[in-house]
């Protein structure tokens, strides 16, 4: 198993740019994981001296990762191509909400499905939607 993960709000408290308190319950389930043979991949919006910070946070916490912001060499390999998306079978993020195909998500963005998005959204929605 391949498991993506993000730093700032879900390895960590978010405080970007600083490096918030470690949110241990992920970090051990991941340790855990990682001893079964699962593989990680720090995957993070941090960049330079921030991303080195924050790789430094991870391995001090026990966390290894075989990419970072990267997929892995195997499947770059399978697909022939290094595609900007990276490749997990699990993604960890603090802003997530899961979509299965022929569903829609029950709530998005604090909306039941069929409302209306709230207004910040609504503004962005119609700038963006193709209809």
């Amino acid at each position: 198993m391949v498991i993506a993960v993000d730093f700032d709000g879900c390895l960590c408290e978010n405080r970007w740019p600083d490096i918030g308190k470690a949110n241990q319950p992920v970090i051990n389930e991941l340790t855990r994981r990682q001893t079964e043979g699962d593989r990680l991949i720090l995957w993070t919006c941090r960049e330079g001296l921030m991303l080195d910070a924050a790789i430094m946070w991870c391995l001090n916490h026990g966390l290894r990762f075989a990419a970072i912001n990267d997929n892995l060499p195997e499947n770059i390999d399978r697909y022939g191509n290094n595609c900007r998306k990276v490749y997990a079978d699990e993604y960890w993020d603090d802003k997530s909400v899961i979509v299965r195909a022929g569903e829609t998500p029950p709530v998005i963005g604090g909306v039941a499905e069929g409302g209306q998005p709230p207004a910040r959204k609504k503004r962005w929605w119609r700038r963006w939607r193709s209809d």
